[in-house]
């Protein structure tokens, strides 16, 4: 099952919809995906502001699914990073009215686990950062999170892969305010939760999982 992020609804790919969870208590859209241009006329439905519920959609083969559903976007990829400190404390920067995590696009010839690292270090003045895992998702066959956003009037889905990471910083924290980072702050990992209603929903995935 693929969960997506799509005009901030959530979007599920799946065999079967009772894979979902919450099923019973919340409103759906349940359909089956059958072709290319059956998505589209579901896709427009999606990214009406008429309609906000969630949406369901189900087909036997999954990935060939995903894959054309991810061929209506350009798709954009980035990498970020979720940090903890020496004191068990993880890092959260404020961008234009959320609290986010570090991440930002993949350039020419850059690997994904070196992107995040700078991005992460570029965001936040932190430095002597390093990867320790890739973030993964239980549940879902995401290997990242993707999450629907204009850009010159089309279409497109950013690709966000994750990784846990640690550092032995110790100084003060820089938010890039070039890239509209108001804060960059150090959180007790049991204070996280206090911030999700002002949280976007895949960033809160991305949390939950470490």
């Amino acid at each position: 099952m693929y969960k997506l992020f799509i005009n901030n609804k959530i979007v599920y790919l799946c065999q079967n919809p009772s894979f979902v969870d919450n099923l019973m208590h919340e409103e759906f859209i349940i359909e089956p995906y059958t072709t290319k241009e059956n998505f589209a006329s579901t896709l427009k439905v999606i990214l009406s502001d008429v309609n906000q519920n969630n949406v369901i959609l189900f087909n036997p083969d999954v990935e060939k699914m995903f894959q054309n559903v991810c061929a209506h976007f350009k798709c954009i990829e980035a990498a970020g990073g979720v940090v903890e400190n020496k004191n068990g404390e993880i890092l959260l920067i404020h961008r234009r009215g959320f609290w986010d995590l570090p991440k930002g696009k993949i350039e020419n010839g850059e690997t994904i686990e070196a992107a995040a690292v700078r991005e992460v270090e570029e965001e936040t003045g932190l430095t002597n950062v390093h990867i320790t895992k890739p973030v993964r998702f239980k549940k879902l066959n995401n290997i990242a999170t993707y999450h629907s956003y204009m850009i010159d009037d089309k279409l497109a889905l950013k690709v966000s892969h994750w990784f846990e990471m640690q550092t032995d910083f110790e100084g003060d924290l820089i938010p890039q305010t070039e890239e509209d980072i108001e804060q960059a702050i150090w959180v007790k990992r049991a204070d996280i939760p206090k911030y999700f209603d002002n949280m976007y929903t895949s960033i809160i995935d991305v949390l939950k999982e470490i």
